[in-house]
């Protein structure tokens, strides 16, 4: 069951590649140059999964010796620009993904060790504003979850169930907010109501309000999958269920928007361990919508954590070719 044209998706791929490429400098540093990190973080995962190995092993190369200091923290030559200033560990984790998958080692190992260092010792979500952070301030599901799938990445067990559990938790307590959704904690693991004006997104999921962060209980969904297969334990794979049952009753734009890809990999990820036709249903409308906006040339224009960046584009690029690829695979895993 798949409506959505294979050849498309494929050609819509291709068309990623060959852009995200042409950022590419001789040295392995993407354009633009100046802003780092928000960049290149999704790139090694986007360049390996895409069979563009020699290439991601370059960008690495340029990345360990330009944005990886003593500590093993990500970005000392550019800083954290744009939404990374607020979500410290969100794009390093990217890296130790992509690095891993690669094998640059040398990256990834000493980037986790840091990256690690970050979740709290009692809750196991992330501290949001990095290591700078004291352990009654926010910890954020965002954070957390792309730390969790890099935990699984790195083999790293106890940190992954750790992450896995404090999510588990996130999803219990939605049944008790009236339909909201709580997207940060502070003082151990108390939802954080009071927050600063136009933050209202980043903050709370609202159901029947526009323009919602399905990306955030998306890829907690996506990560929960995954340790769900790597712990055999179902309490996980129940929970990711809930976080995509929760994100499917949200307003018209849920498939469609720029927030949507992550809920659509997520799902496409369910297909693949249930069989179950409507998640697949799910992943055919949100991957369509991603192909529909992308751009001619083969970039797209907002990733899925809003930035206005003008690295927002090779950051969006790298991650639609990630979320294209990752979703026809799942669903063709169960039509093959």
């Amino acid at each position: 069951m798949i409506p959505t044209d294979r050849a498309v998706v494929k050609r819509a791929a291709i068309d990623a590649v060959k852009w995200l490429i042409r950022q590419q400098n001789e040295d392995g540093s993407l354009q633009p140059l100046a802003e780092g990190l928000a960049g290149f973080a999704k790139a090694p995962y986007a360049l390996a999964l895409s069979g563009q190995s020699g290439r991601g092993v370059r960008l690495c190369t340029w990345v360990a010796d330009n944005s990886l200091d003593e500590d093993g923290d990500l970005g000392v030559t550019f800083g954290r620009q744009g939404p990374l200033e607020r979500y410290y560990g969100y794009a390093p984790a990217w890296v130790v993904a992509g690095a891993q998958k690669l094998g640059q080692f040398g990256l990834s190992m000493r980037a986790w060790d840091f990256l690690s260092s970050l979740q709290h010792p009692d809750t196991g979500g992330f501290l949001r504003d990095g290591p700078e952070a004291g352990l009654d301030d926010e910890q954020d599901m965002l954070g957390t979850a792309a730390a969790g799938l890099a935990a699984l990445y790195m083999g790293d067990e106890r940190v992954a169930v750790a992450a896995g559990d404090f999510l588990v938790r996130r999803w219990e307590a939605v049944p008790h907010t009236g339909g909201r959704m709580y997207l940060m904690v502070r003082r151990g693991e108390e939802p954080v109501r009071v927050f600063g004006e136009g933050l209202d997104r980043e903050y709370i999921l609202q159901l029947d309000a526009p323009g919602q962060w399905y990306f955030v209980p998306g890829l907690a969904a996506c990560f929960l999958v995954k340790l769900a297969e790597a712990a055999d334990e179902r309490a996980y794979l129940h929970a990711a269920q809930e976080y995509v049952s929760f994100c499917d009753a949200g307003g018209d734009e849920r498939y469609s928007s720029p927030r949507s890809g992550f809920f659509g990999w997520a799902a496409s990820m369910l297909y693949v361990q249930t069989g179950n036709v409507n998640y697949a249903r799910i992943t055919e409308a949100v991957l369509e919508a991603l192909v529909a906006r992308q751009n001619p040339d083969g970039s797209w224009l907002e990733p899925t954590l809003p930035s206005s960046l003008p690295s927002a584009q090779t950051d969006a690029t790298a991650e639609g070719l990630i979320l294209a690829l990752e979703m026809l695979d799942n669903l063709e895993a169960i039509t093959a």
